[in-house]
């Protein structure tokens, strides 16, 4: 019969297939614009998945253009960081992601492309669901201690630490950073909140005696690669890395008193 609708194929609950080994199979997507833009005019956010591990990485990116880029940079700290190569990477079909010198240079590297039908998320459920976590932290990270919505890259940088951090379903008695770095992870910093004041010590050498030995700032969480905590001063606005912090959990800045605006990511 002619003008029948199609139906829509139905999807299985849990993905058919489930890589054996780290960056097998790597699921990426882009998520934004987001508004405001951050800081530094950040809009996006290209959110990277190993389908062994779970374990995540979050990019911020100015443009959806910009994502060749970053992957290739990504694909060479990533591969040497785990002792392997990319076998294959799965996105939607997004211009960003189907661009010619996109896929040559996959094609160079050895990386096989699965791409997902037209107007069919599920099938890259996986990054799907991982954005929308991830997001909803983010939204309630700010919320919790007042922080204003412009600061969002800070909060995914510091929600995709917490998220590789904790257990996850898809995991058995194990988080995505031990399945990854087949280390356990240190977790003692995270009862820090994010957005509360910290008061960390200045450093200096033309100090005067009677001059303040002590700022109060923004807790931002972990500095990536150091056992130091990375915060922003919303008066000189800019990030800076301390180790000499003393934390107030119960305070939020008062944004009223400044803009606030600066060097954050």
């Amino acid at each position: 019969m002619l003008g029948r609708k199609a139906k829509k194929g139905s999807f299985p609950i849990k993905a058919v297939f489930r890589a054996s080994q780290i960056l097998e199979l790597v699921h990426g997507d882009m998520c934004g614009p987001i508004s405001p833009p951050t800081p530094a005019n950040n809009r996006y956010v290209f959110v990277l998945i190993d389908d062994f591990s779970r374990y995540m990485w979050t990019i911020l990116l100015k443009e959806k253009s910009d994502a060749f880029d970053r992957f290739k940079r990504f694909k060479g700290v990533v591969e040497n960081q785990a002792g392997s190569g990319i076998k294959t990477f799965r996105t939607d079909r997004g211009g960003e992601f189907t661009s010619k010198e996109f896929n040559l240079f996959c094609e160079e590297n050895g990386i096989t492309r699965h791409l997902t039908a037209p107007y069919t998320p599920q099938q890259n459920d996986i990054v799907e669901r991982r954005n929308r976590t991830l997001m909803e932290m983010t939204r309630s990270i700010l919320k919790a201690m007042k922080v204003p919505n412009f600061m969002w890259g800070e909060a995914v940088r510091h929600s995709t630490y917490v998220i590789n951090r904790v257990a996850t379903k898809a995991l058995e008695d194990i988080t995505p950073y031990e399945a990854f770095n087949r280390k356990k992870p240190n977790i003692e910093h995270l009862r820090v909140l994010f957005g509360c004041i910290a008061h960390t010590k200045i450093n200096g050498p033309y100090l005067k005696k009677l001059d303040e030995i002590s700022k109060s700032m923004i807790n931002l969480g972990t500095e990536p690669g150091s056992k130091a905590y990375r915060l922003y001063d919303p008066v000189d606005r800019k990030v800076i890395v301390s180790r000499d912090v003393v934390f107030d959990e119960e305070k939020s800045w008062d944004w009223s008193s400044t803009d606030g605006g600066g060097s954050s990511e």
